[in-house]
Protein backbone atom coordinates (compact mmCIF):
# COMPACT_ATOMS: atom_id res chain seq x y z
CA UNK A 1 0.00 0.00 0.00
CA UNK A 2 1.47 3.32 -1.13
CA UNK A 3 -0.91 6.01 0.12
CA UNK A 4 -0.79 5.57 3.83
CA UNK A 5 0.82 7.21 6.80
CA UNK A 6 2.25 4.81 9.36
CA UNK A 7 1.76 7.18 12.30
CA UNK A 8 -1.88 7.77 11.40
CA UNK A 9 -2.92 4.37 10.05
CA UNK A 10 -1.08 2.22 12.57
CA UNK A 11 0.18 4.08 15.64
CA UNK A 12 -2.76 6.46 16.16
CA UNK A 13 -5.33 3.95 14.90
CA UNK A 14 -4.07 1.34 17.38
CA UNK A 15 -5.20 3.57 20.23
CA UNK A 16 -8.79 2.83 19.18
CA UNK A 17 -8.55 -0.81 18.07
CA UNK A 18 -5.65 -3.29 17.74
CA UNK A 19 -3.85 -3.09 14.39
CA UNK A 20 -2.27 -6.25 12.99
CA UNK A 21 0.48 -5.37 10.52
CA UNK A 22 1.54 -7.91 7.91
CA UNK A 23 5.00 -7.09 6.54
CA UNK A 24 5.29 -8.83 3.17
CA UNK A 25 6.73 -8.63 -0.36
CA UNK A 26 5.53 -9.89 -3.74
CA UNK A 27 8.56 -12.17 -4.24
CA UNK A 28 7.97 -13.94 -0.88
CA UNK A 29 6.18 -17.29 -1.35
CA UNK A 30 5.30 -17.76 2.36
CA UNK A 31 3.82 -14.25 2.31
CA UNK A 32 1.45 -15.31 -0.45
CA UNK A 33 0.37 -18.23 1.78
CA UNK A 34 -0.08 -16.18 4.93
CA UNK A 35 -1.73 -13.10 3.41
CA UNK A 36 -5.08 -14.68 2.45
CA UNK A 37 -5.36 -16.35 5.89
CA UNK A 38 -4.90 -13.01 7.65
CA UNK A 39 -7.36 -11.34 5.28
CA UNK A 40 -9.94 -14.05 5.97
CA UNK A 41 -9.55 -13.68 9.74
CA UNK A 42 -9.74 -9.91 9.42
CA UNK A 43 -13.06 -10.23 7.55
CA UNK A 44 -14.38 -12.44 10.37
CA UNK A 45 -13.17 -10.20 13.21
CA UNK A 46 -16.24 -7.94 13.28
CA UNK A 47 -14.05 -4.91 13.82
CA UNK A 48 -12.29 -6.25 16.93
CA UNK A 49 -8.99 -5.65 15.12
CA UNK A 50 -7.84 -4.36 11.75
CA UNK A 51 -5.30 -5.72 9.26
CA UNK A 52 -2.77 -3.44 7.58
CA UNK A 53 -0.50 -4.94 4.92
CA UNK A 54 2.88 -3.24 4.38
CA UNK A 55 5.02 -4.10 1.39
CA UNK A 56 8.59 -4.00 2.69
CA UNK A 57 9.95 -3.14 -0.77
CA UNK A 58 7.80 -0.02 -0.93
CA UNK A 59 8.19 0.95 2.74
CA UNK A 60 11.78 0.06 3.55
CA UNK A 61 12.14 2.77 6.18
CA UNK A 62 9.25 1.41 8.26
CA UNK A 63 10.51 -2.16 7.85
CA UNK A 64 13.98 -1.10 8.97
CA UNK A 65 12.61 0.86 11.93
CA UNK A 66 10.78 -2.22 13.21
CA UNK A 67 13.67 -4.61 12.64
CA UNK A 68 12.10 -6.65 9.85
CA UNK A 69 14.80 -9.10 8.76
CA UNK A 70 12.65 -12.01 7.65
CA UNK A 71 9.19 -12.06 6.08
CA UNK A 72 6.38 -12.63 6.46
CA UNK A 73 6.53 -10.82 9.79
CA UNK A 74 3.38 -9.93 11.71
CA UNK A 75 3.19 -7.41 14.54
CA UNK A 76 0.20 -6.41 16.63
CA UNK A 77 -0.01 -2.79 17.74
CA UNK A 78 -2.18 -1.59 20.62
CA UNK A 79 -2.10 1.83 22.29
CA UNK A 80 0.71 2.81 19.96
CA UNK A 81 3.02 -0.07 20.93
CA UNK A 82 3.93 -3.51 19.60
CA UNK A 83 2.26 -5.95 21.99
CA UNK A 84 2.79 -9.24 20.12
CA UNK A 85 4.47 -10.59 16.98
CA UNK A 86 5.41 -13.68 15.02
CA UNK A 87 7.49 -14.55 11.97
CA UNK A 88 6.65 -17.05 9.25
CA UNK A 89 3.52 -18.47 7.67
CA UNK A 90 1.69 -20.01 10.62
CA UNK A 91 -1.39 -22.18 10.01
CA UNK A 92 -4.78 -20.58 10.57
CA UNK A 93 -5.43 -22.37 13.87
CA UNK A 94 -2.16 -21.06 15.33
CA UNK A 95 -2.91 -17.53 14.18
CA UNK A 96 -6.33 -17.72 15.84
CA UNK A 97 -4.65 -18.82 19.07
CA UNK A 98 -2.18 -15.95 18.76
CA UNK A 99 -5.00 -13.46 18.25
CA UNK A 100 -7.02 -14.85 21.17
CA UNK A 101 -4.01 -14.64 23.47
CA UNK A 102 -2.98 -11.12 22.49
CA UNK A 103 -5.96 -9.04 21.38
CA UNK A 104 -6.35 -6.53 24.24
CA UNK A 105 -9.48 -6.94 26.33
CA UNK A 106 -10.66 -5.04 29.38
CA UNK A 107 -9.53 -7.95 31.55
CA UNK A 108 -6.09 -7.99 29.95
CA UNK A 109 -5.70 -4.23 30.43
CA UNK A 110 -6.63 -4.61 34.10
CA UNK A 111 -4.23 -7.54 34.43
CA UNK A 112 -1.35 -5.52 33.00
CA UNK A 113 -2.20 -2.65 35.32
CA UNK A 114 -2.30 -5.05 38.27
CA UNK A 115 1.12 -6.46 37.39
CA UNK A 116 2.45 -2.93 37.10
CA UNK A 117 1.07 -2.00 40.51
CA UNK A 118 2.53 -5.14 42.03
CA UNK A 119 5.90 -4.45 40.44
CA UNK A 120 5.95 -0.95 41.90
CA UNK A 121 5.09 -2.26 45.36
CA UNK A 122 1.50 -1.01 45.53
CA UNK A 123 -0.04 -4.22 46.86
CA UNK A 124 -3.36 -2.63 47.74
CA UNK A 125 -3.91 -1.39 44.18
CA UNK A 126 -2.70 -4.70 42.74
CA UNK A 127 -5.17 -6.62 44.91
CA UNK A 128 -8.02 -4.40 43.75
CA UNK A 129 -7.10 -4.75 40.07
CA UNK A 130 -6.55 -8.53 40.21
CA UNK A 131 -9.99 -8.83 41.84
CA UNK A 132 -11.52 -6.78 39.00
CA UNK A 133 -9.92 -9.12 36.46
CA UNK A 134 -11.58 -12.08 38.18
CA UNK A 135 -14.95 -10.36 38.07
CA UNK A 136 -14.61 -10.43 34.28
CA UNK A 137 -12.71 -13.72 33.92
CA UNK A 138 -13.15 -15.90 37.03
CA UNK A 139 -10.85 -18.64 35.69
CA UNK A 140 -7.95 -16.31 34.87
CA UNK A 141 -5.07 -17.93 36.78
CA UNK A 142 -2.70 -15.12 35.85
CA UNK A 143 -4.82 -13.06 38.22
CA UNK A 144 -5.86 -15.77 40.68
CA UNK A 145 -2.34 -16.85 41.63
CA UNK A 146 -0.76 -13.44 42.37
CA UNK A 147 -3.97 -12.42 44.16
CA UNK A 148 -3.67 -15.56 46.29
CA UNK A 149 -0.15 -14.52 47.32
CA UNK A 150 -1.50 -11.10 48.31
CA UNK A 151 -4.27 -12.70 50.36
CA UNK A 152 -2.09 -15.18 52.24
CA UNK A 153 -1.64 -12.79 55.16
CA UNK A 154 -5.26 -11.62 55.17
CA UNK A 155 -7.49 -14.53 54.19
CA UNK A 156 -5.51 -17.74 53.80
CA UNK A 157 -8.59 -19.89 53.05
CA UNK A 158 -9.56 -17.64 50.16
CA UNK A 159 -5.97 -17.80 48.93
CA UNK A 160 -6.17 -21.60 49.07
CA UNK A 161 -9.46 -21.65 47.15
CA UNK A 162 -7.97 -19.46 44.42
CA UNK A 163 -5.17 -21.89 43.63
CA UNK A 164 -6.44 -25.35 44.59
CA UNK A 165 -7.78 -26.15 41.10
CA UNK A 166 -4.85 -24.72 39.10
CA UNK A 167 -4.22 -27.05 36.11
CA UNK A 168 -0.83 -28.77 36.26
CA UNK A 169 -0.07 -27.67 32.71
CA UNK A 170 -0.50 -23.99 33.57
CA UNK A 171 2.80 -22.03 33.38
CA UNK A 172 2.20 -20.66 36.90
CA UNK A 173 1.41 -24.04 38.46
CA UNK A 174 4.60 -24.03 40.57
CA UNK A 175 3.63 -20.61 41.96
CA UNK A 176 0.19 -21.95 42.82
CA UNK A 177 1.85 -24.86 44.62
CA UNK A 178 3.76 -22.40 46.79
CA UNK A 179 0.51 -20.77 47.88
CA UNK A 180 -0.99 -24.22 48.44
CA UNK A 181 2.00 -25.23 50.58
CA UNK A 182 1.59 -22.31 52.99
CA UNK A 183 -2.20 -22.53 53.06
CA UNK A 184 -2.04 -26.24 53.89
CA UNK A 185 0.31 -25.63 56.83
CA UNK A 186 -2.10 -23.05 58.24
CA UNK A 187 -5.37 -24.85 57.56
CA UNK A 188 -4.20 -28.37 58.44
CA UNK A 189 -1.82 -27.53 61.29
CA UNK A 190 -3.59 -29.68 63.87
CA UNK A 191 -3.71 -32.65 61.49
CA UNK A 192 -0.02 -32.28 60.67
CA UNK A 193 0.77 -31.95 64.36
CA UNK A 194 -1.15 -35.11 65.26
CA UNK A 195 0.85 -37.14 62.75
CA UNK A 196 4.26 -35.75 63.70
CA UNK A 197 7.03 -37.83 65.20
CA UNK A 198 8.71 -36.87 68.47
CA UNK A 199 12.00 -35.81 66.89
CA UNK A 200 14.02 -32.55 66.95
CA UNK A 201 13.33 -31.90 63.25
CA UNK A 202 9.59 -32.27 63.68
CA UNK A 203 9.62 -30.05 66.78
CA UNK A 204 11.41 -27.27 64.88
CA UNK A 205 9.09 -27.72 61.90
CA UNK A 206 5.94 -27.50 64.02
CA UNK A 207 7.28 -24.50 65.96
CA UNK A 208 7.87 -22.84 62.59
CA UNK A 209 4.32 -23.58 61.43
CA UNK A 210 2.92 -22.16 64.66
CA UNK A 211 5.00 -19.02 64.18
CA UNK A 212 3.80 -18.77 60.57
CA UNK A 213 0.17 -18.93 61.70
CA UNK A 214 0.96 -16.01 64.03
CA UNK A 215 2.72 -14.12 61.20
CA UNK A 216 6.03 -14.24 63.06
CA UNK A 217 8.02 -14.87 59.91
CA UNK A 218 11.52 -14.48 61.34
CA UNK A 219 10.87 -17.21 63.89
CA UNK A 220 9.18 -19.23 61.15
CA UNK A 221 12.26 -19.24 58.95
CA UNK A 222 14.64 -19.84 61.85
CA UNK A 223 12.77 -22.99 62.85
CA UNK A 224 12.16 -24.34 59.37
CA UNK A 225 15.83 -23.94 58.48
CA UNK A 226 16.77 -25.66 61.76
CA UNK A 227 14.47 -28.54 60.77
CA UNK A 228 16.16 -28.82 57.36
CA UNK A 229 19.58 -29.07 59.02
CA UNK A 230 18.42 -32.00 61.16
CA UNK A 231 16.17 -33.89 58.71
CA UNK A 232 15.03 -32.29 55.46
CA UNK A 233 12.83 -35.29 54.50
CA UNK A 234 10.04 -34.86 57.08
CA UNK A 235 6.52 -34.15 55.86
CA UNK A 236 7.50 -34.99 52.28
CA UNK A 237 10.30 -32.42 52.13
CA UNK A 238 8.00 -30.03 53.99
CA UNK A 239 10.50 -27.60 55.58
CA UNK A 240 12.29 -26.94 52.29
CA UNK A 241 9.06 -26.44 50.34
CA UNK A 242 7.73 -24.18 53.11
CA UNK A 243 10.82 -21.95 53.10
CA UNK A 244 10.71 -21.55 49.32
CA UNK A 245 7.00 -20.68 49.50
CA UNK A 246 7.51 -18.14 52.27
CA UNK A 247 10.37 -16.48 50.40
CA UNK A 248 8.03 -16.22 47.39
CA UNK A 249 5.29 -14.70 49.54
CA UNK A 250 7.63 -12.15 51.11
CA UNK A 251 9.39 -11.30 47.85
CA UNK A 252 13.06 -11.28 46.91
CA UNK A 253 13.66 -7.79 48.27
CA UNK A 254 12.12 -8.40 51.69
CA UNK A 255 14.60 -8.03 54.56
CA UNK A 256 13.84 -11.53 55.87
CA UNK A 257 14.39 -13.10 52.47
CA UNK A 258 17.75 -11.39 52.26
CA UNK A 259 18.62 -12.35 55.81
CA UNK A 260 17.70 -16.04 55.65
CA UNK A 261 18.08 -17.17 52.04
CA UNK A 262 21.82 -17.85 52.35
CA UNK A 263 21.23 -19.84 55.58
CA UNK A 264 18.49 -21.79 53.82
CA UNK A 265 20.75 -22.64 50.86
CA UNK A 266 23.57 -23.71 53.18
CA UNK A 267 21.21 -25.94 55.17
CA UNK A 268 20.33 -27.94 52.07
CA UNK A 269 23.87 -29.26 51.67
Amino acid sequence: MNSFDFQTDVIKASKKIPIVVDFWAEWCAPCRTLGPVLEKLDSEANGSWKLIKINTEEHQKVAQEYGIRSIPAVKMFADGQVVAEFVGALPEVKIKEWLDENIPTEARKLLNAAKGALGSGDKSEAEKLFSQVLELEPENYEARIPLAFLLLEKDIEQAYNLVKDTPEEHPLFSNAQQVFTLARLHIEFETIKSGAADTPAWKDYLTGISAFCQKKYESTLQNWIAAIVVDKTIDDDGPRKACIALFAMLGQEHELTRKFHRQFTSALF
